[in-house]
């Protein structure tokens, strides 16, 4: 007969065990709570997941379908908020990050917009602890309770303010600069809300300039800086009063600016499909070229900056023949090496695996190695033209095309889906 205290004790222990490996399995697991993750550069800290896959790829856990639009997603605290177009109309979309099951939707009359492409809202939400920030393209800017999708304020800046937008409207998501200041990229270099109240805080007037960049906030010249990649300029200004820092002249051709400036120290890369790339360095309240070159024009989707290298999608003048997925030396802007068949995708990083969307549905799994291209895996995610960037979030990879068909992509690790079935997350 078996003593029920040694029952109970070996309970305990393989309760413990259990535990152990949930806790392994889930402890890297990271929510995906803004435009470019938690850190907005593109990289999550989520390394704790499957890119071993099978011929015909991970397991599709569910689809839906959330409007017309480029808008990536975002997960916060199991929910997954984005945004499309139906019927006059753009649409708020919070479903659970899990089941796909729609929570909460808020609709509000938007223009499809739709001039040379399929059109749609383009900027991705915001999440911050029990809110959710939007703007569309109009600058009709929102604050949701993040549970219940009740609209807590609502601020049209064309009505406020007034300034000109271009033909394809706000892009950029909004961006928390810190506790009292939200900046959007409205106007010839952005406006600043309270976050809590909606109230305007500075603006930057009438003139019209916009880009289709997100508002990134770093530390540059011991000073508090936002920066904003304009069409012809990338501007640098103080996000608690919108006073300008310094300027950098950028811009020639379409000035169809869409990726966002990536920061490392005191430099500064900036790159466009129709420019180039260029390294700026900060010194003195100033902005100098360190070097400029043609090696990596982005386009749709901004590069990710691992190691030293860059890795993204060279746009080859908008040619498919002449597009590659390329990695260049940061600070010498020298390709290491380019490999075709990827078009004007978008790309993420999680430790040193790329996450690659190519614009045809097909997502690769890459290795960061500058050395040379190394594919680890791929699989078509999904039909339709693709510019929109993926995310990883809790072992899962959401993927959208530009009719709205969104999919959710099982990828957490393999002892997760080996435990008994209670201790599983549902799918």
């Amino acid at each position: 007969m078996t003593h029920p205290m040694r029952i109970a004790s070996n309970s305990v222990h393989l309760a413990a065990s259990l535990a152990g490996v949930l806790l392994g399995a889930q402890a890297l697991a990271t929510d995906w709570p803004s435009w470019r993750g938690v850190n907005r550069d593109g990289i999550t800290p989520e390394v704790n997941w499957n890119s071993d896959w099978p011929a015909d790829g991970p397991t599709r856990v569910w689809k839906a379908n959330v409007g017309v639009g480029f808008s990536s997603m975002v997960v916060a605290d199991g929910r997954l908020f984005t945004m499309g177009w139906e019927t006059n109309q753009d649409r708020v979309t919070c479903l659970d990050a899990v089941t796909g099951i729609v929570q909460w939707t808020y609709t509000y009359p938007e223009a499809l917009a739709d001039k040379m492409y399929e059109g749609g809202p383009n900027s991705t939400p915001l999440v911050v602890g029990s809110r959710v920030f939007t703007a569309s393209k109009m600058g009709n800017l929102h604050c949701f309770d993040a549970a219940t999708g009740k609209v807590l304020w609502n601020l049209d800046l064309g009505k406020t303010i007034g300034a000109s937008v271009s033909m394809w409207g706000i892009s950029g998501a909004p961006v928390l600069a810190n506790a009292e200041t939200l900046l959007v990229n409205y106007g010839p270099q952005g406006v600043a809300v309270n976050p809590t109240t909606g109230k305007q805080l500075w603006d930057s007037g009438k003139k019209k300039d916009m880009s289709f960049t997100a508002p990134v906030i770093a530390s540059l010249d011991g000073k508090d800086t936002a920066l904003f990649h304009m069409s012809e300029e990338l501007v640098a200004v103080d996000p608690a009063t919108g006073k300008t820092l310094w300027k950098s002249k950028f811009g020639q051709g379409y000035r169809t600016h869409c990726s966002d400036p990536i920061v490392s120290g005191d430099r500064i890369f900036i790159s466009s499909g129709d420019d180039g790339g260029e390294l700026l360095q900060i010194s003195n309240g100033a902005a100098k070229r360190v070097w400029k070159n043609k090696n990596l024009s982005t386009f749709t989707g901004t590069a990710v900056l691992i190691d030293g290298h860059l890795y993204g999608h060279e746009t080859g003048g908008y040619k498919k023949d002449n597009q590659e997925l390329r990695c260049l030396d940061f600070a010498s802007g020298e390709i290491k090496w380019g490999e075709k068949g990827f078009g004007q995708g978008s790309i993420i990083a999680s430790g040193n695996r790329l996450i690659v969307l190519a614009e045809n549905g097909e997502l690769s799994i890459v290795r960061a190695n500058p050395g040379r291209f190394e594919l680890i895996s791929r699989t078509q995610a999904i039909g339709g033209k693709c510019w929109t960037s993926p995310i990883l979030a809790n072992g899962r990879l959401y993927v959208r095309n530009a009719k709205g068909d969104l999919v959710c992509l099982d990828v957490r690790p393999k002892q997760t889906a080996s435990l008994p079935a209670t201790d599983r997350t549902p799918l």
